[in-house]
């Protein structure tokens, strides 16, 4: 089975992954582009972790995840331009990746820099495509479309038109909205950091 589903929290993404393993779906396969495989399985005692290791050295990196290998866990999927890492392993009562307090509280650090990266990457894309001040492409996916008289085109060149210029009006309609939304998690995974310091110290 495939689904396409985009996450900017992947704490949000785990409890996901794990809902369809209870139905009997395991994921096998990730891709960049937000689509997900999932194969069959009749072993429901399993779990899904995500973890983001951003800047590991090829060294630190084999030694993270042979650490994890030795304790049971199989990579499913490392996506190596943002440095996330899904495993799976089967339950044994410690099916947690961060079993310290220090590791814990260091996982929110980890994904608190992954959502500013986020932030700081929309930002860029705002400003490029959007340059102008014009807030119409904000609110309205049809106002990103600048090319003249486009939606009084007809047939085959109203056609070529919409499908050349929607990669750009996609760039000019979405970066605001993902940088609110990347800033949204930045402020919750910020809040779940000052109480995880307030628990474990």
């Amino acid at each position: 089975m495939i689904k396409f589903k985009i996450f900017f929290d992947i704490e949000k993404e785990e409890r996901w992954l794990n809902e369809m393993l209870a139905k009997g779906w395991l994921c096998s396969h990730i891709n960049s582009a937000g689509i997900y495989t999932f194969q069959p399985t009749e072993n429901l005692e399993q779990v899904i972790r995500i973890d983001c290791q951003q800047e590991l050295r090829k060294e630190k990196k084999a030694t993270y995840k042979q650490l994890h290998e030795d304790f049971g866990w199989r990579i499913v999927k490392e996506k190596s331009y943002d440095g996330t890492f899904y495993w799976t392993k089967s339950k044994d009562g410690n099916d947690e990746l961060f079993s310290d307090n220090d590791s814990h509280i260091a996982k929110y650090k980890r994904l608190m820099k992954h959502a500013s990266n986020w932030a700081i990457l929309s930002l860029i894309f705002l400003m490029i495509f959007n340059g102008n001040d014009n807030v119409a492409p904000f609110f309205s996916i049809k106002s990103a479309y600048y090319t003249p008289g486009l939606w009084d085109k007809e047939g085959s060149a109203f056609l070529f038109a919409f499908l050349f210029e929607t990669p750009f009006a996609i760039m000019r309609f979405l970066p605001p909205w993902l940088f609110l939304a990347t800033c949204s998690i930045y402020i919750t995974l910020y809040y779940r950091y000052r109480k995880s310091i307030q628990q474990f110290l």
